[in-house]
This record gives structure tokens, C-alpha cells and sequence, in this order.
């Protein structure tokens, strides 16, 4: 079954839906729709155990369950108002920007129901929408990591970016629901079904988030077989509602066990699979599986690789790790060591209320992409971290 995305504008709170057709060679008189609902069912499949999601029970194969891909219509993505001057004396005391701050990724896993408290990789719906909530009350923007990395960030002046990561493509993280009419849906209590949510509810937030799939199974991981029909079409939404791919390898395989020429391999066939569903995708930052890098954590293969003929190279590489990234312009930033919060109570809550109490370490943008602005007064963490090279020409301001 495939589907064909139609133009369309997502209103969710008031059912304005954007829709696709359904070819479905098995069942050819009928041709539902995909929206996305507020008011559809849930849809959860009964959660499963505990298990680490960084360790898949058994290695997947290229010829399990391929999906052909079918080209769909793009649509336009409306960027946030970016600042064209400098903020003047006023606006800079207004906004207290400060782009010497440190950036929450905020490393998601599973979306959906769970009854062990000790499980740290499975968020349900309601914590993440309590996520999301705290995150946009507290003055937090959705960047793009592909900014991030390139020093592009262009979250409105006063917002603190904050960039949203989800490994694995399991299913809870987008789903999709077939109604008793034959018309389908995104799953409101999916990851992404959450942030459509959102974005139609506040006109000031902006959904987003990098998936970094499994590629022979997107987004059907670890057992629904029903999504894979799916996947072309659920890679290709992302795309044209700016969202971003990311390459998990294709078998999630421990690099830090195996030879440099099967890491290639691995990075090389796990960015083609994604491109075959989605052609526009950049697949050019990695999830590193287990947090684990090359022996002795050489990141010189992510820089640049030959496979079969062809050139590939990475961005940035993101880490598990347990605490904000860096500035673009920090003496510590590296792009192939990106470091990571991984959502659970623990970690969000010891972050949360950190940065509550100690707003000065944040990361406030000016609101323009091209000016660096940094107080004359940072916080102990701060000082004498900045790097003026990594500013790359920009405006560095000082005030």
C-alpha cells in the first residue's frame, strides 16, 4: 500500500486536515485519507518489556520488508522571523540574549505506554506533552540540528534553542491509525502526532525534531508489521513538514567492534535506503547506536568515506550523553561529539530545574543568524570559553 501526500495545511484543534490518497493494490475500492486528529483514538499496541531499545534483539537484513518509495508533492515551510539588525540598546536588555549559552538535545526513544517506573528509554504521551509543555513556557524554541551544528540558528530574539532527537524509529514515535472509514491518520498519541498538536495549538511553536531511523523497518520497530506499508509516505512527511532524518546505521551495529570497512558499509547503505524512500532527505548527522564510537573514538571515517564508488560524509555525530551541548562558538564544540539528555524523569528533572535556577547558562538568541551576542557578564561556567574563530565571520556583539 502507498500513499499520495496532498498540499495541505494541519488545523488540528479544528479538523482542517492535510490529506493522501491510498493506492491499495489488495483493496482497490476504496481511497482513504492520512490527517492528522485530536479526536481519533489512541491506537497504542500493548507496551513491551523494559529492553534497552539501543539493543535490538536480532540484527535486521536488507530484504526484510522493503517498501518501494513513491514521489510526493512538497510543501512550504514558513521559517521563523529572523532579526535583520542588530538589537538595538533597548531590545538587548528586553531579550538578555546570550549565544555563548549552552543548547539542550533532548534524546527521545520511545513514545507510548509503560508500566515500569525504571524503564529511562520509554516516554508516554502525557510526559511527553508534558515535555513539550514545560519546554514552550520556559521560553524554548525548536531548532533544527543541521543550525545548530552550522551556526545557523535563527530561533526568534529572547527563545533558547532547544533541539529534539528521537533514535531508532520505533513505532510510537509515528504511527498511523485506519479508521473504521478507511481514512488514516497520524496517531495523536504518536511523537509526532504530539507535535502537530502543538504547533496547531500555539502559533509561536514550531514543530520539529531529528529521527534517526533503522532503515529496513522505519518507524515499525520493534514489531509493528502493519506500519511498513507506511514508510515512504511517514519519511516523506517529515521531510516536507521540517522535520529532519538522521542516519542510525542500517543493523544498529557497536562501531567500536567492528572493522572500518564494515562502519562504512553501514553508514553508506543506511543513508541509500533512506533516500530511496525520501530523495531530498540529508541524511548527513548520525545517532551514534550505544553511544559507541570507532576503536580509540576516531571520528576521522564520519568526515569523509568511499563506499562503493561513492563519497559520503558526515556533519555532526551525537552522543548518549547526560548534559547540554555547547555553544557553536565554545571553545569545546566539536560537531562529531555532540552530547545528549536522554528523556527520563531523572535527567529532565535535574536539567529542568537547573536551568530554572541557573538561567544564565542557557543558550537566548538574538534572532539573527549572522551576529554572535554575548553579555559582558556570562555565568562561571562561561567565562573565557569563547572561541572567536568558531564565529566564521559573523558579528560578534558584546554587551
Amino acid at each position: 500500500m502507498a500513499l499520495m501526500i496532498l498540499i495541505g495545511v494541519f488545523v488540528i484543534s479544528i479538523g482542517i486536515f492535510a490529506s493522501r490518497s491510498i493506492d491499495d493494490d489488495s483493496d482497490p475500492s476504496g481511497t482513504p485519507d492520512i490527517a492528522t486528529s485530536s479526536n481519533a483514538g489512541t491506537g497504542d499496541a500493548t507496551p513491551e518489556d523494559s529492553t534497552d531499545p539501543e539493543q535490538p534483539s536480532e540484527p535486521l537484513s536488507d530484504d526484510d520488508g522493503a517498501v518501494e518509495p513513491e514521489a510526493t508533492n512538497a510543501v512550504t515551510i514558513e521559517a521563523p522571523e529572523v532579526q535583520q539588525e542588530p538589537l538595538n540598546e533597548e531590545e538587548l536588555q528586553e531579550y538578555q540574549p546570550n549565544e555563548l549559552g549552552q543548547i539542550m538535545v533532548l534524546m527521545y526513544h520511545r513514545i507510548e505506554a509503560q508500566d515500569n517506573p525504571d524503564d529511562v528509554w520509554t516516554r508516554t504521551p502525557d510526559q511527553f506533552r508534558g515535555d513539550l509543555q514545560w519546554l514552550y513556557e520556559n521560553d524554548f524554541y525548536i531548532i533544527p540540528i543541521r543550525d545548530y551544528i552550522r551556526n545557523e540558528i535563527s530561533a526568534p530574539a529572547g527563545k533558547r534553542p532547544v533541539v529534539l532527537t528521537f533514535d531508532d524509529g520505533t513505532v510510537g514515535q509515528f504511527r498511523m491509525i485506519e479508521q473504521d472509514d478507511g481514512s488514516v491518520i497520524i496517531d495523536p498519541d504518536s511523537a509526532v502526532g504530539i507535535l502537530e498538536e502543538f504547533d496547531a495549538q500555539y502559533d509561536d511553536f514550531v514543530a520539529g525534531g531529528l529521527f534517526s531511523i533503522l532503515p529496513l523497518a522505519p518507524f515499525a520497530w520493534p514489531d509493528a508489521e502493519d506500519q511498513r506499508q507506511y514508510a515512504s509516505d511517514k519519511l516523506q512527511f517529515l521531510i516536507d513538514n521540517g522535520y529532519e532524518l538522521g542516519n542510525h546505521t542500517v543493523g544498529h551495529v557497536n562501531m567500536g567492534e567492528i572493522p572500518d570497512e564494515e562502519i562504512k558499509s553501514e553508514l553508506a547503505r543506511a543513508e541509500r535506503l533512506i533516500t530511496d524512500y525520501a530523495p531530498e532527505a540529508d541524511i548527513s548527522v548520525l545517532a551514534v547506536p550505544f553511544g559507541v564510537y570507532p576503536a580509540g573514538g576516531d571520528t576521522s571515517i564520519f568526515r569523509g568515506w568511499e563506499y562503493e564508488g561513492e563519497q559520503y560524509e558526515l556533519e555532526g555525530a551525537l552522543m548518549v550523553g547526560a548534559e547540554p551541548a555547547p555553544s557553536p562558538v565554545h571553545v569545546d564544540f566539536d560537531p562529531m561529539w555532540i552530547p545528549r539528555i536522554n528523556a527520563d524523569d531523572e535527567q529532565l528533572g535535574r536539567w529542568f530545574s537547573f536551568v530554572e535556577e541557573n538561567p544564565g547558562i542557557m543558550y537566548v538568541s538574538d534572532g539573527n543568524p549572522d551576529t554572535v551576542t554575548i553579555p559582558e557578564n556570562v555565568h562561571s561556567w562561561l567565562v573565557d570559553t569563547l572561541d572567536e574563530d568558531k564565529a566564521d565571520g559573523k558579528t560578534l556583539i558584546r554587551y
